[in-house]
């Protein structure tokens, strides 16, 4: 009897671990179910190695393909190798989940094709790819907050905008990005390729707000100088929104 108890233990656990392998790509909504914004269609493949077509709040933002690794989930992690790619941008990338948080570590690279259509309903247009380097992002479940890390960088060229109901138009340098959290805000600071001078700073509150600062120096660079005996590093205007 003993034996046969152990030959029944011994097949339930090879059942049910051949239905886990070949569980099929759908089964990953079991995940992102938890995150409304996230929706995955038209899966191929199964749960460990597999594809779906990916929207971010109804929006559609490319392939996703992920492989996910199996011994991690022994650990109490589940460890997922991502990549996320469109015509227009590409994201490849490392996600780890477990009862902590969740950790993200990703590149980008953003074509101006995507950035115009996030900046179209501020009138706004601009020439030149959006490169995003070691970005790394902490989200803490116990304290419910965020840490992130990284570098951006902007190619520089045309920027076209429109203010007072007229139509300006720009040449830009390279600027270059420096995301970081101080005491649990996560910000970034903006400068160009060839100066240390702050041309913007925005930061994300606890409310899902995001403030953008403008420096003296941005006005100037854009044709559009602050008068005023400030610094050029000097925030002198800020616009807010809600993100999140």
């Amino acid at each position: 009897m003993l034996r046969f108890r152990h030959l029944l233990l011994i097949g339930l656990v090879f059942f049910l671990s051949f239905l886990v392998i070949f569980l099929p790509a759908s089964s990953i909504r079991l995940v992102t179910n938890g995150i409304p914004p996230l929706d995955i269609s038209a899966t191929k493949g199964s749960i460990w190695r597999g594809s779906g077509q990916l929207r971010l709040s109804k929006q559609h933002v490319g392939v996703l393909r992920w492989s996910i690794e199996p011994v991690q989930l022994i650990l109490g992690k589940l460890h997922v190798a991502w990549v996320l790619q469109d015509q227009d941008h590409t994201f490849e990338g490392k996600t780890t989940m477990q009862l902590g948080g969740t950790s993200f570590a990703f590149d980008g690279l953003i074509e101006p094709q995507t950035i115009n259509r996030v900046l179209a309903p501020y009138e706004m247009r601009l020439t030149g790819a959006l490169e995003l380097k070691s970005v790394k992002a902490i989200i803490e479940r116990n304290e419910n907050q965020v840490g992130i890390q990284g570098d951006i960088r902007w190619d520089g060229g045309t920027v076209q905008y429109r203010m007072a109901n007229q139509r300006h138009q720009r040449e830009l340098p390279a600027l270059l990005g420096k995301l970081q959290t101080t005491e649990g805000v996560p910000s970034i600071t903006i400068r160009s390729e060839t100066e240390d001078t702050p041309l913007l700073r925005a930061r994300l509150d606890n409310d899902g707000w995001v403030h953008i600062g403008i420096t003296k120096r941005f006005t100037r660079l854009v044709g559009q100088p602050w008068r005023g005996n400030e610094s050029d590093a000097t925030i002198v205007m800020e616009v807010s929104e809600k993100l999140l």
